[in-house]
């Protein structure tokens, strides 16, 4: 997928970031052809499923992109433009994962970049523990957005609330520590960082939070009574 990602991701790198006209951004989406990625072939599409398209999904998160563009990709591909809340969310939770790795990109390089007392704060051991934890809610970020885009443009309810709550609920720890990694520069209007937090706990309320999820992964599960808990959730991966 990299000969797909990489030059969407060099693209966006142009029209991303303070300052940049809404039209123009948007008038260089269009341009470039992406927004057809799920329409099928014969009406002159790329033809791909949705979860080939998710590496570009977070790549709209980690540029913290603000237009509608994975909604108007599945808008496309459906002919419709009304998305079920299943779909929009797991569409939400799949930006939330890129906006999640963006932030431990920048939280990284400014630990191993910042100097205090003659070394740089990432070599101490608080930072580290943090910057560890924020890995591995990262982590599950991503996976989230990968499972929920596994089912393809019509998820089952159950798979959009893993996707969702586990985005969602993973988001307020990880905007935390990378404020905390970054101190006081993290909140200046002319450092990216509040960008990404803004648009982090934009989509963290979209389309439901972790608590509407949460309700609505519960009632699943216990309308499942005959059915183990494990047996519950391999049933849910399954494609």
């Amino acid at each position: 997928m990299n000969e797909l990602v990489e030059p969407f991701e060099r693209m966006l790198a142009t029209i991303s970031g303070r300052g940049i006209d809404p039209s123009a951004q948007w008038q260089a989406i269009e341009t470039s052809g992406y927004l057809d990625a799920l329409v099928p072939e014969e009406r002159g599409g790329a033809g791909l499923v949705l979860a080939e398209v998710e590496p570009l999904i977070r790549a709209l998160g980690r540029h913290a992109i603000v237009a509608p563009v994975a909604e108007t990709m599945v808008k496309r591909a459906l002919g419709s433009e009304i998305l079920d809340r299943p779909l929009a969310a797991v569409l939400a939770a799949a930006e939330m994962a890129g906006l999640a790795e963006k932030r431990l990109e920048m939280s990284l390089a400014y630990a191993n970049d910042r100097v205090q007392f003659g070394k740089p704060i990432g070599k101490l051991q608080v930072i580290q523990q943090q910057l560890a934890v924020m890995g591995e809610q990262v982590l599950m970020t991503r996976m989230a957005s990968q499972i929920g885009c596994s089912q393809g443009l019509e998820p089952p309810s159950e798979v959009a609330a893993v996707a969702k709550h586990t985005a969602s609920s993973a988001a307020p720890q990880i905007a935390a520590i990378a404020h905390a990694v970054h101190g006081a520069i993290g909140i200046a209007e002319e450092f990216d960082l509040q960008l990404y937090s803004r648009r982090l706990h934009a989509l963290r309320l979209e389309h439901g939070s972790e608590s509407y999820w949460a309700a609505i992964l519960g009632r699943a599960r216990l309308q499942a009574d005959r059915q183990s808990s494990v047996d519950f959730i391999r049933a849910m991966r399954q494609p």
